[in-house]
């Protein structure tokens, strides 16, 4: 090869290499603003709903959920339901804590959830019942406690899947009582748009209560509502908003909402399904579009 040519290839090199280097140094700073839900993969996780029972080893441990999201997908924040975690002893979240450092990895957020079974929310601080009340705030405490123990900045409680009650006073008191207990841990209570409940009556709740919003994209019927629903709790939210995909909503639209109303948190990936692994990679590669 002549000097000449060489030094001309050396040229075009050194752009591309830089173009490179610039795009990788995007993706990461992308990265750092996504996190995965630990249910995504429910289907093949040792999981436990009633703390009472055994739970069935499954192909993926939680203890092993940081390290599996930063070797697949990069990814280093972390977003655990409290009913993937199995045990409440301190010496199983300092074990936990520990395989978090290792990956280099935190948490983010921890969803709360009462029931026995599922996800309605009727142990719920909106519960219209005394006694389910009086029993969300207990418990969710507790998971205070453990979310403060392993530096997770917050947790999110379950409304329930219904309208909310008339008289949300109630509910105002017990996540008044929550938002106090939280700011005394340093652990932030944020609620999702979820069920029947219009925005507006979601945003006033919150904001009555001294608590935060968790926007979740796909939690709406309708693409006004949509719209409108996330241009108001976007301004309410704290750090985190759920991300999830449907052919019955656009998702690059609802990004660029979250844009458009200066949201910087971390957008944690709810995806679920047969093959959760593929299923979080089509949602990862639809938010590193977007963002």
């Amino acid at each position: 090869m002549r000097r000449r040519d060489f030094l001309l290839g050396s040229a075009v090199c050194i752009p591309l290499a830089g173009v490179a280097r610039a795009q990788d140094a995007a993706t990461r700073t992308k990265l750092d603003r996504i996190s995965v839900m630990s249910n995504d993969f429910d289907a093949v996780m040792t999981e436990v709903r009633d703390w009472s029972h055994q739970a069935t080893p499954k192909q993926l441990d939680i203890m092993d959920y940081p390290e599996m999201l930063a070797d697949r997908y990069h990814i280093h924040n972390v977003d655990v339901l409290n009913i993937n975690f199995l045990s409440m002893e301190s010496s199983y979240y300092r074990k936990f804590n520990e395989r978090l450092k290792a990956a280099k990895s935190k948490m983010v957020n921890m969803p709360v959830e009462l029931d026995e079974k599922g996800y309605a929310g009727i142990v719920s601080t909106c519960s219209p019942d005394l006694a389910f009340r009086a029993k969300a705030v207990n418990l969710t405490k507790k998971w205070i406690d453990i979310a403060s123990m392993i530096g997770c900045p917050s947790i999110m409680v379950n409304q329930g899947t219904r309208a909310l009650p008339e008289d949300l006073a109630p509910c105002i008191d017990a996540l008044k009582t929550l938002g106090a207990y939280g700011k005394s841990k340093k652990v932030a209570v944020v609620m999702e748009n979820r069920g029947r409940t219009p925005p507006e009556e979601l945003a006033q709740l919150i904001r009555a209560s001294g608590i935060y919003a968790n926007p979740d994209i796909g939690n709406f019927p309708d693409e006004d509502t949509r719209a409108r629903g996330l241009r108001l709790l976007y301004p309410l939210s704290y750090n985190v908003s759920h991300v999830k995909m449907s052919p019955r909503f656009d998702f690059a639209s609802a990004i660029r909402i979250s844009k458009e109303m200066g949201f910087k948190g971390v957008y944690s990936i709810e995806a679920g399904g047969p093959d959760p692994y593929a299923k979080v990679q089509t949602v990862l590669d639809a938010l590193l579009a977007n963002m």
